[in-house]
């Protein structure tokens, strides 16, 4: 009987120890998906959509983006404008950077690695694109 129990304290230590052993290779992927998860945040600073809350031309772009599952295939912000001074002024400083004039600048406005799309046309055309579509 007391071989029986220690033979059970081993199997229960050996299980724990294979545990352990598992465990402790999962953490580094565990640590490579949080550093992935941080990439997608720069990421989505590289995309970002400005849109006013009652823009019908804003709707029509929602609607597509919707449609299509545009934000399951491509990674980007959005930030409205009309209501969100800080986002206007966050719009109207990325037109500066594409030397656009940011008083005849309106929305949808797309801002995506660097460059500029203005109305329903390109920001689709855009998410087209970058969604294989």
């Amino acid at each position: 009987m007391r071989k029986r129990n220690i033979g059970i304290i081993l199997a229960f230590v050996a299980v724990g120890i294979i545990g352990i052993v598992f465990w402790g290779m999962k953490q580094p992927e565990q640590l490579q998906l949080a550093s992935a998860s941080s990439q997608s945040a720069s990421e989505q600073a590289d995309v970002v959509l400005y849109f006013g809350q009652e823009c019908s031309h804003c709707k029509v772009v929602e609607k597509f983006i919707k449609d299509n599952q545009i934000e399951q295939k491509v990674i980007f912000t959005k930030k409205e404008v009309w209501h969100n001074t800080a986002n206007n002024s966050d719009l109207q400083d990325k037109a500066k950077e594409c030397a656009l004039n940011p008083d005849k600048v309106g929305v949808p406005f797309l801002f995506a690695r660097g460059k500029c799309y203005v109305g329903e046309t390109e920001v689709q055309a855009f998410f087209k694109k970058e969604a294989g579509i």
